[in-house]
């Protein structure tokens, strides 16, 4: 009588292997679900901390607000004072779909021991671009030749976006403050851009200037 070899059915490995193929697959289905949920939710604080980055860089740019000219690269005086449009605030619009939607001087630019060769006052201009909302800024208040503005991302993934200034007790969609106009108008009380960004809805931020603050 042969005595009978220790082993495994093929029955039995079979039950083995359909087993660990189960337990792969839900193991797969829970690791990709961690995953998609870790995504979105950093895809959620990346959107919460770009609309705090606008609400923060609009309330220092407005609430800093000061009645200045400033000089392009051509030398040229470029009287507006402080303008706002959705449409667009350049006198002649620059090509492309960017259009400048804010544009003003701001005082508070730290220059800490005066170590920079220029003053604390800044250039600023908004521009939108398809979805996409930046802020633009020079080097010193006056274009110099040959520097290009500092460009940098606020937020992306807008739609619906406006822009309303209050002056005077009424919002208007658009304002221009110039420097010797014949028509004076009243300096901004307040800034208000609103906008729909996807995952967050509709987003307002309303800021200040100094006109405002000091009543």
């Amino acid at each position: 009588m042969t005595r009978r070899e220790a082993g495994f059915s093929l029955i039995e490995v079979l039950v083995a292997v359909a087993v660990f193929a189960a337990v792969s697959a839900i193991s797969v289905g829970l690791l990709a679900g961690a995953l998609r949920s870790k995504g979105q939710g950093e895809a959620a604080l990346e959107r919460l901390a770009a609309v705090q980055r606008a609400s923060a860089l609009l309330r220092e740019d407005i609430g800093q607000f000061t009645p200045r000219t400033a000089r392009t690269e051509e030398g040229l005086v470029d009287p507006r004072l402080f303008a706002a449009d959705i449409d667009g605030t350049e006198p002649v619009r620059r090509a492309g779909d960017a259009r400048e939607i804010l544009v003003l001087t701001r005082t508070g630019w730290a220059n800490p021991g005066g170590v920079q060769p220029r003053s604390t006052l800044q250039r600023v201009a908004w521009i939108l671009e398809h979805d996409a909302l930046y802020r633009e800024v020079r080097a010193y208040p006056d274009a110099a030749p040959g520097l290009e503005p500092r460009r940098q991302l606020i937020i992306e993934g807008l739609s619906t976006v406006s822009l309303d200034v209050l002056s005077a007790g009424g919002w208007s969609p658009r304002a221009r403050l110039i420097a010797g106009a014949e028509t004076v108008m009243t300096p901004p009380d307040a800034v208000r851009l609103r906008y729909e960004l996807a995952g967050l809805g509709a987003i307002e931020h309303v800021a200040l200037s100094p006109s405002a603050e000091a009543r």
